[in-house]
């Protein structure tokens, strides 16, 4: 277990190095975003998508405060385009979703989650960010703190019941766009 902590801490420096080596145009890009044109952050998603260092850039931002409402958006346009992330570049999303500030950043990590592969170890701390995020005032973030929890299920047996038994509930309590988006994605289990 320390080899592959020490293996994951070496992989994870590599990567903050190779994002230190990258050119500045899509970090300019995502600093400058006005907050509010999801045209612009589509534009810059076309520009940038088939770079390199597109994901690394992309993963430095969603742990800057500033910064990572843009490089939530375009990680979640990454992975629904049919793109694919590496075991570590996973494992950085992982590590970095209780550090989002905004609830539309943890929205769009929400709706990445079934792009996501996760470990059994990783699964304990996104079920205390699932936890968090089904107590928030924002319906979509509730609804999508479901289905990530749907998608433990799915991945780790352990969960089945737990879950089972939370949907259970919530389907009589929660509200309707809640409940529609419960029903979606059982409808898919």
């Amino acid at each position: 277990m320390p080899e592959l902590v020490q293996g994951y801490r070496l992989q994870r420096d590599c990567l903050t190095s190779k994002v230190l080596n990258v050119s500045t145009a899509l970090t300019e890009e995502i600093v400058s975003w006005d907050g509010r044109s999801v045209a612009d952050l589509l534009s810059t998603y076309e520009r940038h998508c088939a770079e390199e260092d597109f994901v690394a850039t992309i993963l430095l931002h969603i742990a800057d405060a500033d910064s990572q409402r843009a490089a939530t958006w375009l990680m979640k346009k990454h992975l629904e385009a049919g793109n694919s992330l590496s075991a570590v570049e996973c494992r950085a999303i992982i590590g970095r979703l209780s550090a989002q500030h905004h609830w539309l950043s943890v929205l769009h990590l929400l709706q990445c989650l079934p792009y996501l592969s996760i470990l059994e170890e990783d699964s304990a701390d996104i079920e205390k960010f699932l936890d968090a995020c089904v107590e928030s005032d924002k319906k979509f973030v509730r609804a999508w703190a479901y289905n990530g929890f749907n998608e433990l299920s799915l991945r780790f047996p352990r969960y089945r019941e737990m879950v089972d038994g939370m949907l259970a509930r919530v389907s009589k309590t929660e509200t309707a766009s809640v409940r529609a988006r419960i029903r979606n994605f059982r409808k898919r289990r």
